[in-house]
């Protein structure tokens, strides 16, 4: 069953540019997940200022700003790797505005990735790091 919806969405992505197909169906399965472990997802692909949040949701008390790293293969190393300290500070900005921007005052906030590896299981292996950075 679990085949069966994956390449349902994997069929849904048949046009345009590979890897933002990838990305997409990447997303879709990071979506999976967290909704499976109990996030309830607030936004997806959301812009801040120029700086996009592939996901953000809230887990109990807290609210979570999530990046999706989606790899077909290895040859650029682990997609946790591409969470480099770049990223890791456009992603800690955007949650600052966000907040500020949504009047969100004395909630706790964690950053998360969620990886999706193509080249360990062509289904994709995805992986939730909690807690990331």
């Amino acid at each position: 069953m679990v085949m069966d919806s994956i390449a349902r969405l994997k069929n849904r992505f048949r046009s345009g540019p590979e890897h933002l197909k990838l990305g997409k169906l990447g997303e879709d399965l990071a979506a999976n997940l967290l909704a499976g472990k109990g996030y309830r997802l607030v936004e997806r692909n959301h812009k801040v200022d120029g700086r996009e949040v592939d996901i953000i949701a809230v887990e109990g008390d807290c609210l979570v700003f999530i990046e999706v790293k989606t790899r077909r293969d290895s040859s650029f190393g682990h997609p946790l790797l591409a969470v480099d300290n770049k990223r890791r500070i456009r992603l800690r900005k955007a949650a600052q505005i966000y907040a500020a921007r949504k009047n969100l005052r004395d909630i706790s906030i964690r950053f998360d990735v969620v990886t999706v590896d193509f080249g360990i299981d062509p289904y994709g292996h995805v992986e939730l790091i909690r807690n990331a950075f």
